[in-house]
């Protein structure tokens, strides 16, 4: 057998040992726990899950699992469904909704971090002294929505509809306003935060729906939308160009990490997904990811 031969085997047999070292540190490394509620599941998609879970696996090298509960389960319940996967996680992920079950976790598991997924809509209560508490990132995500809804821009007399949520309504106008200046854009740019407030006889050259206003997807027009939802981007009418999401499994990369350094309180960004890439741009579309 020739030399160049034998280096070569024995570098792939090594190859093979650490890879399969890793592999075997990796599932014994403790897991990051998500819960939610089959008919969240349901809704979201299970494949969706599995495959936004093996990415955040990959990125915190260590396995993201998810805790389905039963749409019936009581508050008390939830910690033995947690305990049931791992009893002892890296940290266990909470929606906003499950925020005395978390309470009940913690005080069960106090070694283990209990995170709160607040969302966009900071709620408070005692427990915010007590577990970590991460929100989505409002100004963050407006801005890159304003920068999408720059791209969109032709020219002279161009409009632009954003519908929010009353309690952001504040946030997401300044940071909303700022990316379409630094993107030296002018628009009329007009803030509703409900469907009945929006004047059916303008003409709008973008319409962003952030929580209020999903009624404007029944109108029969070619306006391009960006969506902020959960919803999987394969469900979502046409007209849709850019899909928003913040949803736990999209955020536990961030939430895993945040909770790691100990931080007790942060903001975490969305995910954006472009859905139309024909009415961005191919050269547009690469200035925003750079901005991104």
């Amino acid at each position: 057998m020739k030399k160049s031969l034998k280096i070569l085997i024995l570098s792939a047999a090594f190859l093979f040992v650490v890879v399969l070292i890793l592999f075997i540190v990796f599932l014994l490394r403790s897991p990051v726990l998500i819960v939610a509620e089959q008919a969240f599941v349901d809704i979201y998609g299970a494949g969706r899950i599995r495959r936004e879970s093996f990415f955040a696996s990959f990125v915190l090298f260590r396995q993201v699992k998810t805790v389905i509960i039963s749409n019936e389960a009581g508050d008390d319940v939830i910690p033995f469904a947690v305990a049931e996967i791992s009893s002892r996680p890296y940290c266990v992920i909470f929606p906003r909704r499950f925020a005395h079950s978390a309470m009940l976790y913690h005080d069960q598991n106090p070694n283990v971090p209990a995170v709160l997924l607040e969302g966009r809509y900071f709620q408070g209560g005692d427990e915010s002294s007590i577990l970590f508490i991460y929100k989505t990132d409002i100004d963050s995500d407006f801005y890159r929505a304003g920068l999408v809804a720059a791209a969109l821009l032709e020219g002279q007399n161009d409009r632009i509809a954003v519908f929010t949520e009353f309690g952001v309504q504040s946030a997401a106008r300044e940071a909303f306003l700022r990316a379409l200046r630094d993107q030296e854009k002018t628009a009329e740019t007009l803030f509703f935060t409900s469907f009945s407030q929006f004047p059916q006889n303008l003409d709008f050259s973008c319409v962003v729906l952030a929580g209020a206003g999903i009624e404007f997807l029944e109108q029969d027009t070619d306006i391009p939308v960006i969506l902020f939802t959960w919803i999987p981007p394969s469900m979502v009418p046409q007209g849709i160009i850019a899909v928003v999401n913040d949803s736990p499994w999209v955020q536990v990369s961030g939430a895993a990490k945040l909770a790691g350094e100990g931080v007790k309180n942060s903001m975490i960004p969305s995910n954006f997904q472009i859905l139309d890439r024909n009415k961005i741009g191919r050269d547009t579309l690469q200035k925003i990811k750079n901005i991104w």
